[in-house]
């Protein structure tokens, strides 16, 4: 083993307390000889059906910190929101689990799946093994009958009832349990229809904590952590990234003009951001009270010249009295934000926040996080006539933190939904909901008729923020939030879903930034410290609590790179300290010189340019997709149905190795970025027929999940092919669409297969067998087979259109009978996105491209080195420093340097211009390449 690979072991080992870094399982498959495939049918207990629900149908969420009993905590419920004892363990398997009661005696819970072949199976389950005690439940399979009621029990193990680890265990030392897995060998099972269950019988000695469910036939893997088993797509995804076999494109060419042609021609007018308050970019910030006092009071000599917060107030005011260079606060793109508590004195003639608004015209806003206000009727009246008079252009809104208005105490008992309601019924009741609920906010604060004022409103939720970001812009919201915590997977794809939104529907969004590792925080402040003991199962906050250091820093970089016309802090005041022990200047903390350093970045670079995604998933506008919420159930009552379960796949596929990466243990670094083998070029659209014409800013479209077509949206995709985009959908979308468009015709028959071949000629065969996935029969009818089964049916087709075409993949949601990616349908995608990027990044880093008037301005970030769990420093191997290419498939470099450093970069001249660098462990580059005139 390599002096690296065991740096690298050490470290990963040193993330985890119970579960480190494990290699991956080797199966006989991997092992050479013959090739064999085996069947991975995986269940996150959160999604089976029977969970105990509350008067307005959504899931009883049980937290692990809490000691429930079953008078108030009946049945099996959702585990949420997880704490420390689950993340310092690496977390949950996606995001949720399941609890019940110690003293719950009868429960049940099952999900309804299909077993794709005769054999032997074994039966694993995830679940909280407390030390010294019985957490006893049982998992049963049914097969066989007409319907579930008359399956015959074919498997039925109790699990729970010993130890699975030491009593004396690390993580049970601190915790009491530790997650652990058991299994058990099943009977033969059919091929065919079943249902597993989790069943309570009795009491037991422990809470019940389930997280997830493997039944496989691959009789010698063992699961290990929160790790997912080897998916055969996931294998065709890794195997394409390391070898970066050539594949026929099937991305249609750029519409630019050429090199010599104004770079600004290849963007779109819908990915332009428009101007906030007159600016293209602003931090707004939580400015002080003190300032507003000294700005109406003391002299200039004597008081701080610019807006600011910090701890201790008393420290900052003595060292920056007078100063025209302070840290942070002297840049002008930081603008005020007040607290809607004080709203009633700083909208009050006289007041030093008007005096301030007046002579300097900055942007400012409020923040309304769980705040009120109230005025009498005459100064009520007054504020509303300024924000909607003359300070309406430098109003930017009502940052409203992790919430949609915060209004849902409100909102929410004047709305019931049902399960057997559509998902666009259910968010249609949530807007009425809402709007209501906003009306009556703003009409009491201001006393009069404000309507719900959406256009001002700055929804920054956490979770939920992919589940409403369309449904917001569409309801007026102009400038779209988005809050993103350190546990939470895959930051490039919930921004794909709120650029997309803004861009769809003519707004902006802003980044809220917080240093948020599920119930920690990193602070360097007294205040907001709940570090000691009292907090140890909950809330721990701290100067080594949360994400990482570079966590920090890469928001930043990455978020304003991606597109975001704000960054705002949700705290403000944690910037600077007095460190001690001895004597020590007030000085900047840590986050404070990353925040110092990104902002007088965003001075030096305005010309960032525009975030270049040609490619966008194409979503129903009802599709609910959220999974990492409490609950995660779309609308909090629709459950989880194979579309959710098509659409993260798609997106794990789009991101790969998400999926990998999301069952490593638990640290910001590695979850929250991805380093995706595509690179982050998408943007998620939804099919409104209010904003058809978003789909012409994109050469290529995929379908996701299950979308309720209009045929206004059938048409506009058949001119957007015809005008030269590509189109891909799959059988289970396919009935929207005219036969001429897919180029097939379907023989009203199915079949199965385990295995495809690709036909497109001069390419290296690619092993795509896996799991047994289902198929729709068709006949070509114009279209030319890319992918065909075994059988010689066509699996995907490519149908000519005007100038583009339509790609059709016959497995129905891209599926497997085990609702995983079919490894048919990843090399699809590959086809697909290998060569949709304009830039060519080589290297194993996170990158996202930019257009600007020069040329290309690629972001890097290197997601390795840097290994922090919940408490403690991170862990640094800087031998992970990661070595990148960049070139832009042929065309000219003219010139590059780098921003974060200052420095001229060397351009190889071989094959039209090729720039390399290092990017350092946990680190953030950004290259602009030009491209010349």
């Amino acid at each position: 083993m390599s002096r690296r690979t065991n740096s690298v072991a050490a470290l990963l080992a040193l993330c985890v307390v119970l579960q480190g870094a494990a290699a991956q399982t080797v199966t006989p498959s991997q092992a050479g000889g013959a090739r064999q495939r085996f069947e991975y049918l995986w269940m996150e207990a959160e999604n089976m059906r029977g969970l105990a629900t509350d008067a307005r149908n959504e899931p009883r969420i049980y937290a692990s910190y809490v000691l429930h009993k079953r008078e108030s905590a009946p049945g099996w419920g959702i585990n949420g929101p997880g704490v420390s004892a689950e993340w310092s363990q690496g977390g949950e398997s996606e995001w949720n689990s399941v609890a019940a009661s110690p003293d719950e005696v009868k429960a049940t819970i099952y999900r309804d799946v299909e077993i794709p072949r005769d054999g032997r199976y074994r039966v694993w389950v995830r679940y909280a093994d407390w030390g010294g005690r019985d957490e006893e439940f049982a998992v049963r399979v049914r097969q066989g009958g007409s319907d579930a009621s008359t399956r015959a029990e074919v498997f039925n193990r109790r699990y729970g009832t010993a130890d699975r680890l030491d009593p004396r265990d690390e993580v049970v030392m601190y915790w009491g349990w530790a997650f652990a897995w058991e299994g058990s060998d099943a009977e033969p099972l059919r091929k065919g229809a079943a249902r597993v269950s989790i069943d309570i019988e009795r009491a037991s000695s422990a809470r019940r904590h389930v997280d997830c469910i493997l039944i496989t036939d691959d009789l010698s893997y063992v699961p290990e952590g929160r790790r997912k088993p080897p998916f055969a797509a996931l294998r065709v995804l890794k195997e394409w990234g390391e070898k970066r076999t050539p594949l026929a494109s099937l991305a249609p060419v750029e519409r630019a003009t050429s090199d010599a042609a104004p770079a600004v021609a290849t963007v779109p007018p819908l990915w332009r951001r428009r101007p906030l308050a007159g600016r293209d970019f602003v931090v707004p910030w939580n400015i002080s009270e003190n300032f507003w006092e000294l700005y109406g009071s003391a002299a200039p000599e004597q008081r701080p010249l610019y807006p600011f917060n910090a701890e201790p107030h008393d420290l900052f005011i003595e060292k920056y009295k007078g100063v025209k260079d302070v840290p942070i606060f002297s840049s002008k793109l930081v603008v005020p934000v007040v607290y809607i508590n004080n709203l009633p004195k700083h909208l009050k003639e006289g007041s030093p926040f008007l005096k301030y608004l007046r002579e300097t015209r900055a942007p400012f806003g409020f923040n309304i996080n769980y705040g009120a206000a109230s005025m009498s009727a005459p100064d009520a009246q007054a504020a509303w006539a300024l924000l909607n008079g003359e300070l309406r252009e430098q109003f930017i809104g009502w940052v409203s933190g992790e919430s949609i208005g915060h209004v849902y105490e409100d909102a929410a008992p004047n709305l019931t939904l049902t399960p057997d309601m559509t998902r666009a019924r259910m968010l249609e009741g949530w807007r009425s909901a809402y709007d209501a609920a906003l009306q009556r906010k703003w009409g009491a604060l201001f006393q009069t008729q404000t309507g719900p004022m959406w256009d001002k409103l700055i929804p920054a939720q956490a979770t939920s923020s992919t589940t409403y970001a369309h449904a917001l812009t569409r309801w007026g919201v102009r400038l779209l939030g988005l809050e993103t915590a350190a546990v939470q997977p895959n930051f490039a794809l919930r921004v794909a879903f709120t650029r997309g939104a803004a861009r769809q529907y003519d707004a902006n969004f802003l980044y809220y930034h917080a240093p948020n590792f599920g119930d920690t925080a990193t602070t360097f402040t007294h205040a907001q410290n709940f570090a000691g003991p009292a907090h140890f199962f909950h809330s721990r906050y701290g100067a080594s609590m949360g994400p990482s250091l570079s966590w920090y820093r890469k928001c930043y970089f990455f978020y304003y790179m991606a597109g975001a016309s704000a960054v705002y802090l949700e705290q403000g005041f944690d910037q600077f300290f007095k460190p001690a022990p001895g004597e020590h200047p007030f000085q900047l903390n840590p986050l404070g010189r990353i925040t110092d350093e990104f902002v007088r970045f965003a001075e030096r670079h305005p010309e960032r340019g525009t975030p270049y995604t040609p490619v966008a998933f194409l979503l129903d506008p009802a599709h609910g997709f959220e999974m990492t919420d409490y609950p995660h159930w779309p609308f909090g009552v629709s459950q989880i149905e194979r579309g959710d379960h098509a659409l993260r796949e798609l997106f794990g596929a789009a991101y790969y190795p998400a999926p990998e990466t999301e069952g490593e243990p638990a640290t910001a670094d590695r979850q929250a970025f991805v380093n995706s083998i595509f690179g982050d070029l998408f943007d998620v659209l939804v099919a409104s027929d209010d904003r058809r014409d978003a789909a012409d800013a994109y050469r290529t479209i995929i379908v996701g999940g299950r979308v309720d077509f209009s045929q206004a949206w059938v048409e506009k995709l058949i001119d957007h092919v015809q005008k030269g985009g590509t189109l891909l959908v799959n059988a289970e979308q396919a009935r929207w669409f005219p036969e001429q468009l897919l180029g097939v015709r379907g023989k009203g028959a199915t079949a199965e297969a385990a295995d495809a071949r690709c036909l497109s000629k001069g390419e290296t065969p690619a092993d795509l067998s896996g799991q047994t996935f289902r198929y729709e029969r068709v006949e070509p009818r114009g279209a030319e087979a890319l992918l065909a089964a075994p059988t010689g049916d066509a699996l995907v087709t490519v149908n000519r259109v005007g100038r583009g075409r339509v790609v059709y993949c016959a497995i129905p949601d891209l599926l497997g009978l085990d609702e995983r990616l079919a490894p048919a349908a990843a090399h699809t995608l590959v086809h697909l996105l290998a060569d949709a990027a304009p830039v060519r990044v080589r290297g194993d880093v996170q990158h996202l491209v930019n257009r600007n008037e020069r040329g290309w301005v690629v972001t890097l970030i290197n997601n390795r080195g840097v290994y922090k769990q919940q408490q403690g420093l991170a862990q640094v191997n800087r031998e992970e420093a990661v070595d990148v290419t960049l070139d832009l498939r042929g065309r000219t470099v003219a010139g590059a340097s780098e921003w974060t450093t200052d420095t001229q970069l060397g351009v190889e001249r071989e094959g039209g211009g090729r720039v390399r660098l290092s990017v350092p462990p946990g680190g953030v580059r950004i290259v602009e390449l030009i491209t010349g005139k």
